[in-house]
């Protein structure tokens, strides 16, 4: 009940408080007539969460759920450019907010205050906004204008934090790399953020760190400087390598190296996927690249009493998770279809859409993290949409909000469980790492 209370808290203040502020800070609504603050933004982050594809006919719809009696027409009308700043401060807002669980997926995640996955989404935008959001300006629908959603998703209770950058900004660059970290949490990242100072300034927060590592990178063991990683990796007698070693030229980090070769068809296809990025980038893969396909490799300065082997591998394994969090937005939510008739109306539905991705993923945790439980969150994404009319007649005053949140959270534990597989999915895993083949690794 605690996280349902925590979801109905952060519903009503986005669709109280949070509006009210949004719209002093832009005047979209200035003499209230039929709508008010609230009832524009629960209209349009309301609707677009029941349907990212609504028409003003169905904008219409939600309008009238809150007590509001518009016509199509008068929806169409309130596409302005004020609409889409107010939405976009909405979306800050909400971003702001936490809803966490209290009880944790796995018995592994107990073992650190937090355990964050950091990664970035790029959305393309219309190139009317580039002198707010420069985007990279290359080919392959780059775009001369984008945002990056830089995202943190704390896989222990599900608590979410998203920062808006500029498109063309690299993660290594971004001031993620740069905060507080809190002590006995564990950062997962991938190679976009692979810092040697940062991981330095985590390893002295008294929190641990989890990243795969350049090819390239020096190693040094007892003292002595060996090499790259690669060409280390080669001399070694053993398949499964985990040991510790030093890495950096010349501030050296101590840490952790997990390693491991794998399969000869999986080396195929990573060759084929380098040989191709390279070919995108416009030259060739070097040799190097080439010889990194035959290994799995990774840092961390979490000793073998905190963590096992298989237990490494598996918690960078999760770190997939957020990748398909951005695959739900993108696929469901649509955070990422620009449609309209112009860039106004694309921009409204943009920060509409993306306001209603943070609800989704708020309903996700109220049902999904919880511990003994598997569900689809696909599914329960979907899901989501149903709920859509319910929350806003509660907050117009015609029910009771948690009554609408517990009786979805039971008809979704009856509806979205995930199906039983022949292999064992990322929850299965954490729950016991014993489980984890290193051929799929």
């Amino acid at each position: 009940m605690a996280t349902i209370s925590q979801v109905g808290t952060a519903l009503e203040e986005c669709f109280g408080d949070s509006a009210i502020e949004a719209n002093q800070q832009i005047r979209v609504v200035k003499r209230e007539r039929k709508f008010t603050p609230v009832a524009l933004a629960t209209t349009f982050v309301l609707g677009f969460l029941n349907n990212p594809r609504a028409t003003v006919a169905d904008l219409a719809g939600s309008a009238a759920e809150a007590n509001v009696d518009v016509s199509p027409q008068a929806i169409e009308k309130r596409f302005t450019p004020e609409l889409a700043g107010f939405l976009e401060n909405l979306f800050r807002g909400m971003t702001k907010k936490v809803v966490a669980s209290s009880e944790t997926l796995a018995p592994i995640l107990e073992r650190f205050t937090k355990v964050t996955l950091i990664d970035s989404s790029s959305v393309v935008l219309p190139e009317s906004q580039q002198d707010r959001f420069r985007g990279t300006g290359g080919t392959n629908g780059s775009g001369k204008a984008a945002l990056k959603l830089q995202t943190e998703l704390d896989l222990r209770s599900g608590a979410l934090r998203v920062d808006i950058e500029q498109g063309k900004n690299p993660d290594g660059a971004s001031s993620r790399q740069h905060i507080a970290w809190t002590p006995g949490s564990l950062r997962i990242a991938d190679l976009g953020y692979f810092n040697i100072l940062v991981f330095a300034a985590i390893a002295a927060a008294k929190a641990f760190f989890l990243s795969r590592i350049q090819h390239t990178t020096i190693v040094w063991r007892n003292n002595e400087r060996v090499g790259n990683i690669v060409s280390w990796l080669n001399q070694q007698t053993e398949t499964m390598v985990d040991c510790w070693i030093e890495i950096g030229a010349k501030d050296r980090l101590p840490c952790r190296l997990v390693a491991w070769k794998v399969p000869l068809d999986q080396v195929s296809r990573r060759r084929c996927r380098a040989r191709k990025e390279a070919v995108r980038r416009g030259r060739q893969a070097t040799a190097a690249t080439l010889a990194a396909c035959e290994w799995t490799f990774m840092i961390t300065n979490a000793d073998e009493e905190q963590l096992s082997t298989k237990e490494i591998i598996v918690l960078y394994r999760a770190r997939w998770q957020i990748e398909l969090l951005f695959k739900r937005w993108k696929s469901i939510s649509l955070i990422a279809e620009l449609s309209g008739k112009n860039d106004t109306v694309q921009m409204v539905r943009l920060w509409a859409r993306m306001c209603a991705a943070i609800i989704q993923h708020w309903l996700t945790v109220m049902v999904a993290w919880i511990s003994k439980s598997s569900f689809s969150l696909v599914r329960l994404a979907k899901r989501v949409r149903k709920i859509a009319d319910a929350i806003i007649a509660a907050l117009a005053g015609y029910g009771d909000l948690l009554q609408v949140l517990a009786r979805f959270k039971k008809v979704v534990k009856r509806t979205c469980r995930r199906d039983s597989r022949s292999k064992p999915g990322t929850l299965e895993l954490l729950r016991n790492p014993e489980k984890l083949d290193y051929s799929l690794s």
